[in-house]
């Protein structure tokens, strides 16, 4: 008969220290998967295209400035740093006890909430300005805010309703698992949808550990 992997009583106070490293190790990943990806990418010429448009032999390729390799370069560390979330994740829910494993997955929806809102509220001001005219601006408002709530209903049933967290995560999850395989012909949402997607199924992982234990 198996015995369960003894956890640390004192995971609580550890959750900083975990915070702090996990924080580090992403920003440090996610920098060199992105400066490795952006110089594959620049060795490839990816982003270049000729002066006519159509590809043909003997004509130079232009490479007027690098915005065809920032996005691509930016999903390479998204990729890079969620893989430091999913390592970590992993290793809490193996060494920590239920609750600590519980609280953890509520910060990581506050996480994947940030994740969305840092992003908006930058799109927001850039469409408040001069330029941009009120229903632009309205416009864009609106889509926010709506992006906004439907990100924070895992966050917002884990305080609510938690025995129900797994399944409305589980059934939110759908939308930016759609949006990264759509991202082929969408590119722009790969950079929001990606890290979302992998802070969400890291939430769910420790959502499942948490209610799946046992005491002793």
């Amino acid at each position: 008969m198996s015995h369960p992997r003894p956890r640390l009583r004192s995971g609580v106070e550890q959750l900083p220290v975990w915070y702090v490293a996990t924080g580090v190790a992403a920003v440090l990943v996610g920098a060199v998967t992105g400066g490795v990806g952006l110089l594959v990418l620049s060795a490839l010429r990816i982003g270049c295209r000729p002066a006519g448009g159509d590809v043909s032999p003997g004509v130079p390729l232009q490479c007027p400035d690098g915005t065809g390799k920032v996005l691509p370069a930016l999903v390479f560390a998204g990729l890079g740093g969620v893989a430091v979330v999913a390592v970590a994740s992993v290793l809490i829910s193996r060494r920590a006890d239920a609750s600590t494993v519980a609280r953890v997955a509520r910060h990581t929806l506050w996480l994947a909430v940030a994740v969305v809102a840092l992003p908006a509220l930058a799109w927001v001001s850039a469409a408040f300005t001069a330029s941009a005219t009120r229903q632009t601006f309205w416009g864009v408002a609106a889509v926010v805010c709506a992006v906004l709530v439907f990100v924070a209903i895992p966050l917002v049933t884990s305080y609510v309703r938690p025995a129900s967290t797994t399944v409305v995560l589980a059934v939110c999850l759908v939308v930016p698992v759609a949006a990264v395989l759509v991202g082929w012909w969408l590119p722009l949402l790969l950079p929001i949808t990606l890290p979302v997607t992998a802070v969400w199924l890291a939430a769910l992982h420790l959502t499942r550990v948490a209610t799946g234990s046992r005491p002793g």
